[in-house]
């Protein structure tokens, strides 16, 4: 039986898994299960596809405990153009390899399992994880730790259009186009990145349903620490919490540095921009063809949705029942109501999104999982 058994091996649950290695538990007593057999895997792939080059969260957020760990790791390495802008935010493929490095010194790899989790339960104080293949795993205590982007949202008008010409970028194993010109359905990060990526190659047309927002981050700074921290956990109420939470966040919104990339390639001729709302949407033979509510007609042989992912719970469809059987306490939303530890229940921890209604709207990003970390291993 493991000390710890950590159910999603994403940002969140490497982070968590190197923190709880680092300071708490030997190799041997820790289990991490994905779907994917190595670490970080759907975060390195999505970020690769749409053409990320440097992160938006500044170089302090990160896997490891020393904030500074990755400056320092940039100059051992001697990277060239390690961080970019005001706020010093790193180069992917250097932030990916400092995670993969941190993760080897403390044996990641070595305590990964790949699987699908398809039944949680509790007898006698420990948990049992019931994986697609019937296997069983006992653990002590469980982190849940997936991930939103394995559900992405889907517009309800694409279900009446043939598949073939339709892609979500979220989808880990659709390909992007490799040839004609491509509609781009989305106005955030995702959507901005991918569009510049694919207008060096494709004539690209961005339809997004409002002006472009500009923000340097998804919520104020002031919640990563006390300055808002403070009164948001003094709110008993959850629901309030959570309208907090949705105020906070900057839902839609992309850097100004990749907004002017965005329009350099518009002035060149590459992209176009459209705001408004899809009124319908007919598959031709080998095209998709929009219709935009001020009557604008758009069409393009392939449509890429960045459309986001779906707001229910990770894991719902297991996690429901035992939501059910041990009444854990929820908000209205369906979210946890967890401890300041992010104990649910007795041995049952949540990170990322599950963990936002007491870590606050940085919870789903980087700098959430430093917190959730931090805060796992102290309490355990």
């Amino acid at each position: 039986m493991y000390k710890w058994i950590i159910i999603g091996g994403g940002v969140q649950g490497c982070c968590v898994a190197t923190r709880l290695l680092l300071e708490k538990v030997n190799k041997a007593d820790l289990l991490i299960i994905d779907s994917y057999p190595e670490p970080m895997q759907i975060w390195r792939t999505l970020t690769k596809k749409i053409g990320m080059s440097y992160l938006r969260s500044p170089s302090v957020h990160h896997i490891a405990i020393d904030p500074f760990s990755l400056k320092k790791y940039a100059r051992s390495n001697d990277y060239a153009q390690p961080f970019k802008g005001r706020y010093a935010r790193p180069r992917l493929d250097m932030f990916n390899q400092h995670s993969l490095d941190k993760m080897d010194e403390v044996g990641v790899q070595e305590c990964w399992k790949q699987g699908t989790v398809e039944g949680l339960s509790c007898s006698g104080g420990e948990w049992k994880v019931t994986l697609s293949n019937n296997q069983v795993i006992q653990g002590e205590r469980v982190v849940l730790a997936m991930g939103m982007n394995q559900k992405p949202h889907y517009p309800d008008w694409v279900f009446k259009c043939s598949k073939g010409s339709i892609s979500h970028v979220f989808d880990i194993e659709a390909s992007l186009p490799d040839e004609g010109d491509v509609v781009i359905l989305g106005g955030g990060m995702t959507a901005a990145h991918l569009s510049y990526t694919l207008s060096t190659i494709h004539s690209v047309t961005l339809v997004k349903r409002h002006p472009f927002r500009i923000h340097d981050f998804d919520s104020d700074p002031g919640w990563l620490g006390p300055k808002y921290l403070r009164n948001f956990h003094q709110v008993d109420c959850y629901e309030k919490r959570r309208r907090l939470i949705r105020q906070a966040r900057h839902r839609g919104s992309l850097t100004r540095e990749l907004y002017l990339k965005l329009k350099r390639q518009e002035n060149a001729g590459r992209l176009n921009f459209y705001t408004g709302e899809i009124e319908d949407a007919q598959s031709r033979d080998n095209s998709v063809e929009l219709l935009l509510t001020n009557g604008k007609i758009i069409s393009a042989h392939s449509l890429l949705l960045a459309t986001g992912t779906e707001t229910n719970i990770p894991g719902e469809k297991w996690l429901q029942p035992v939501i059910e059987q041990l009444d854990l306490p929820c908000s209205p939303c369906g979210f946890p109501i967890v401890q300041p530890s992010l104990e649910w229940t007795r041995g049952l921890f949540v990170a990322g999104t599950l963990a936002e209604l007491e870590i606050g709207p940085v919870s789903r990003n980087i700098a959430g999982a430093r917190k959730v970390a931090e805060r796992i291993a102290q309490n355990a």
